[in-house]
């Protein structure tokens, strides 16, 4: 049982079922599309019957397709996470000697055939998905993050802002693989995602793309917290990181304006979208939207006046929680975008 509870340890399962989650909840958001599509392709002038879709199908728990996509990434980001612990075993032993699995509960042999075996199994569900769904794109992205997560653990992560760079791309990308899944494939008629037209990607693609901006942006001020955090152990390795190059002084100025790029727009947001619809269903929805988007506020600026106020490691993980508690309330908002 111990080694079974390492393993889970080892892939970082928290964050896998987060990804889930992600997935699940922006199958929802596009398929809430469902509705307001049939009634634009409609005619006006005929009655039209309206299909209903249970919560469970709206989340996509129901789509084979869609659980193999989720399947999928769960073995690649599982590899990622696997492959990112073998090459960082040395500065773990300063920076989190309690976090240190691999050779301690599981072998780097295994560690090594684990990362093979999930990177294969998850590329040949995605090439079965696009072969299937006649969507290419899928595979493309599945192959590009297998590489990256690779590089990115093996060269890149000590490198300067590069290894940043590409934690947050990846992160923004899992929203957006749901649109591609969704937009791109050939689906019958009657899924959520049958008879895709224009106005399904004009509809949906600026609040994916915003979704995806702001997840890109608070795993970079994440991924740089971390780094402060980090610094001893990234010292022996001759990290490149920010905090390494210019200091810690420089690295908070940086992250503060960071933080005010992200929390200015949601602010403005929340002040102009205050009144409510006059139909009672979009009224609830705006308003839990709304505080969902508050709760994502005050979590940030929580976050942020940990990093700013203190200077020991401690505070800057407690920072990064709260920025990670933050992005989970932003990702659970995209359920009840209008």
């Amino acid at each position: 049982m111990q080694k079974v509870y390492q393993f889970f340890r080892l892939i970082r399962f928290s964050n896998i079922l987060v990804m889930v989650l992600t997935m699940t909840l922006f199958y929802g958001l596009l398929s809430n599309f469902h509705r307001h599509r049939q009634y634009i392709l409609s005619d006006v002038n005929e009655p039209f019957e309206l299909v209903e879709y249970s919560f469970i199908e709206r989340l996509g728990l129901l789509d084979f397709n869609f659980i193999l996509l989720i399947l999928s990434v769960i073995l690649v980001a599982s590899s990622g996470n696997i492959i990112n612990d073998y090459f960082d075993q040395k500065a773990d032993r300063v920076n989190k000697p309690n976090r240190i699995i691999i050779d301690k509960y599981i072998k780097r042999r295994w560690a090594i055939i684990l990362n093979w075996t999930f990177n294969g199994i998850g590329f040949l569900i995605a090439l079965f998905l696009s072969y299937t769904l006649d969507n290419w794109w899928i595979s493309l992205i599945s192959f590009l993050s297998i590489n990256l997560l690779y590089f990115y653990s093996a060269i890149y992560k000590r490198k300067f802002l590069v290894g940043n760079l590409i934690v947050a791309f990846l992160t923004a990308l899992v929203p957006l693989y749901v649109f591609v899944y969704a937009a791109f494939s050939n689906f019958p008629d009657h899924s959520p995602f049958g008879s895709n037209a224009t106005i399904f990607l004009e509809h949906n693609l600026k609040a994916l793309t915003i979704y995806a901006g702001y997840a890109f942006l608070f795993n970079i001020i994440r991924e740089i917290i971390k780094d402060i955090a980090d610094v001893k152990g990234d010292l022996l390795l001759k990290s490149q990181t920010l905090p390494i190059r210019f200091g810690l002084k420089k690295t908070k100025t940086v992250l503060l304006l960071l933080y005010i790029v992200g929390i200015t727009p949601l602010l403005y947001f929340i002040y102009s979208h205050t009144s409510v619809s006059d139909e009672i269903f979009l009224w609830v929805r705006l308003r839990v939207f709304i505080y969902l988007l508050i709760a994502v506020v005050v979590l940030t600026l929580i976050s942020m006046i940990l990093l700013i106020l203190h200077n020991k490691r401690k505070y800057y993980l407690a920072s990064s929680n709260f920025l990670k508690f933050a992005m989970l309330f932003g990702v659970i908002s995209a359920l009840f975008y209008t």
